[in-house]
């Protein structure tokens, strides 16, 4: 009798490690695609703040690098109008850039480490700006 309560609380022991192994998981998981879809969107909302502009006149034009690779450097550049707030644009860059510096560090993100190319420049292409590498 005791060898099979004993048998049993073990069982129990177990099944009860092996749920909060995986609810764990399965929390960290959800919490990783929430911070990445946060991410996501506060890049989209970059994307639209240049997207308000026409590119008609390439002496309107920037560019700055954006994001965070996690063995260092920007995953990407940006186009931007000077016709915008640039301090304010700027900044939401930086800020959205340390945050996916913070995002890779927290969830131990690897990347391919390769430099990203920078362009030379923006050329207007149907109203819309284009790198020229």
């Amino acid at each position: 009798m005791m060898k099979h309560l004993a048998l049993l609380w073990s069982a129990v022991i177990m099944l009860l490690a092996l749920f909060l192994m995986t609810s764990c998981k399965d929390n960290h998981q959800s919490l990783k695609a929430d911070d990445e879809k946060k991410l996501k969107e506060f890049y989209t909302n970059i994307q639209k703040m240049t997207q308000q502009f026409n590119c008609e006149n390439i002496n309107d034009w920037k560019f700055t690098a954006i994001g965070s690779k996690a063995c260092g450097g920007p995953t990407g550049f940006i186009a931007y109008s000077i016709k915008m707030d640039t301090t304010a644009f700027l900044q939401r860059v930086r800020s959205y850039t340390e945050q996916q510096a913070a995002f890779n560090k927290r969830w131990d993100v690897s990347s391919d480490c390769m430099m990203v190319q920078s362009p030379q420049g923006v050329a207007c292409e149907d109203g819309k700006p284009k790198f020229v590498y």
